[in-house]
């Protein structure tokens, strides 16, 4: 079966959503990963929805090569910010579990798939989880950047 690449939106400024036929529109984080693609191709960035796909899969190559010989090898992050890959990682609304363990959670699921990672908003304070972020770099793990997105879709950049 053919995946095809299909474009979403475009803007003036020359900014663009596009989407792989095989993304999953249904799923609970949709519209969060829309509205990431959004605030950026408003600001004029291509941006891509990526599938989830088997590495075996020849469209893998395709869509993933800039993962080939790194340690996000077979992984599939959720879309690209022009030629650079984000993974979105949320949380269970229904768990009642600590908000500093569901932040690490996140990072430490995101981190398995981009060190770009966008996180959905858990209430724990931005001075908190800068503070969390900065220990995990100046303890060596990779983390380039990291975005919150909150339930009205508002993005801001933690690090």
């Amino acid at each position: 079966m053919q995946k095809v690449k299909y474009t979403l939106a475009e803007y003036e400024n020359g900014g663009k959503i596009e989407a792989y036929s095989s993304v999953d529109t249904t799923a609970n984080d949709y519209a969060k990963k829309y509205a990431f693609c959004e605030h950026f191709a408003k600001q004029g960035k291509k941006t891509v929805m990526t599938p989830k796909i088997h590495f075996k899969d020849p469209l893998y190559i395709e869509i993933y090569r800039e993962l080939i010989g790194t340690k996000y090898e077979r992984k599939c992050p959720d879309f690209m910010i022009g030629e650079i890959f984000y993974e979105h990682e949320g949380f269970d609304l229904n768990m009642n579990s600590d908000p500093k363990r569901t932040f690490g959670n996140m990072i430490s699921r995101g981190m398995k798939q981009s060190d770009r990672i966008v996180i959905d908003d858990c209430h724990i304070g931005k001075v908190w989880a800068k503070r969390n972020l900065y220990d995990r770099v100046n303890n060596g793990d990779c983390i380039k950047e990291v975005w919150v997105i909150n339930n009205q879709c508002e993005i801001e950049r933690l690090l």
